[in-house]
């Protein structure tokens, strides 16, 4: 449960992107979010992303591309920094920004899909897109099915494996032949969405899927990254490999402490702000672990204090934390206090 007298505090001192989030999502205040929406895209931050969000028209980057990527301009960093920023798909900024991909129908992957659903943004095409592939991975993951790798006497019969890959898992080829039947990272970012259609079927279907993924057999069985992808041309005797990345397992799932003080404790605090709008994720031990865990840089105040290195911003995945922070002054005393504390209000607004 949020703490009223925690989000006066945060309206009295943060910069405006956290001011406006407080009023608009946990006071669920229209009337003053909306009094300072003009204030937020003046916002020094915001600028700078919904440049990078925003292509240069023909695509000048050396990739040829803008969805996928480490760089800050591509679609899978820009948007869910924007979206970490309180901005979302009622703006036209935002539609503006992502004309370039909405114009296209460039609906055709996960990813993308999946941001959009996460800004908000109101496309049909990337919401007809998620509702297929939810039915494709409910009716995976509802089998409970958590052996997904081909056996080692099928391993041992594959070719030109790279030296750097031959200690990985093979992912089953059955799996990801008409689409990845199995969740990504990607789908934890838009998927609740779909909540708010309100259609109890809908809701069971994501809240199995959450499920599936909420369990020791899951982050015992999977392997970090999920594995190694054989190519199409594995029937013919002639493989290719690809590495699969964009897991979704709970980052700490069975130990929070080592995972945030020797990992990476930015990629977690990204993760539970996504995972936690679905109920099924609060019923975890994950959860209270977390919480308790986080609580020991609780003042006396009420407010927290994380450690500098939590809240980085650097160039690289969003997915894996490297655009956490909340567009805070660096040079205000309080700006830490500021963000770990907005922070944890978010974790909590629903219990």
């Amino acid at each position: 449960m949020i703490d009223k007298k925690i989000c006066d505090w945060l309206m009295d001192n943060a910069d405006v992107p956290i001011r406006y989030r407080v009023a608009r999502e946990l006071l669920k205040d229209g009337k003053t979010a909306k009094k300072i929406e003009s204030e937020l895209f003046e916002h020094k931050e915001v600028q700078k992303w919904l440049k990078l969000l925003k292509p240069e028209m023909p695509v000048k980057n050396s990739l040829g591309y803008m969805e996928h990527g480490s760089f800050d301009f591509c679609l899978e960093n820009a948007l869910p920094k924007l979206v970490q920023l309180g901005l979302h798909g009622n703006f036209e900024q935002i539609t503006n920004a992502v004309g370039y991909y909405t114009s296209h129908n460039k609906f055709d992957g996960i990813a993308m899909a999946n941001l959009f659903l996460m800004a908000n943004i109101n496309n049909e095409a990337a919401s007809k897109h998620i509702l297929g592939r939810l039915d494709k991975m409910y009716n995976f993951t509802k089998q409970g099915i958590y052996d997904i790798y081909i056996s080692e006497e099928e391993k041992k019969k594959l070719t030109g494996i790279p030296k750097n890959w031959k200690n990985k898992n093979f992912i089953r080829p059955e799996l990801f032949k008409d689409g990845y039947s199995y969740p990504l990272i990607y789908d934890i970012l838009g998927l609740h969405r779909l909540y708010n259609i309100k259609n109890l079927e809908i809701d069971e279907k994501i809240n199995g899927v959450i499920d599936y993924i909420s369990t020791d057999k899951f982050h015992a069985k999977i392997q970090d990254g999920y594995g190694i992808l054989i190519s199409g041309r594995y029937a013919s005797g002639n493989p290719q490999y690809h590495g699969m990345g964009w897991d979704p397992k709970y980052p700490g799932w069975f130990e929070i402490q080592d995972y945030m003080e020797n990992i990476n404790a930015p990629k977690l605090l990204f993760f539970a702000q996504n995972i936690l709008k679905y109920p099924p994720a609060k019923k975890t031990k994950w959860f209270s672990d977390l919480i308790n865990y986080l609580d020991k840089y609780k003042l006396d105040s009420g407010n927290h204090i994380f450690p500098k290195d939590w809240l980085k911003e650097s160039q690289g995945y969003a997915v894996q934390g490297h655009h956490i922070s909340f567009g805070e002054n660096r040079r205000k005393k309080i700006w830490l206090e500021i963000e770990s504390t907005f922070y944890m209000q978010l974790l909590q607004q629903n219990d």
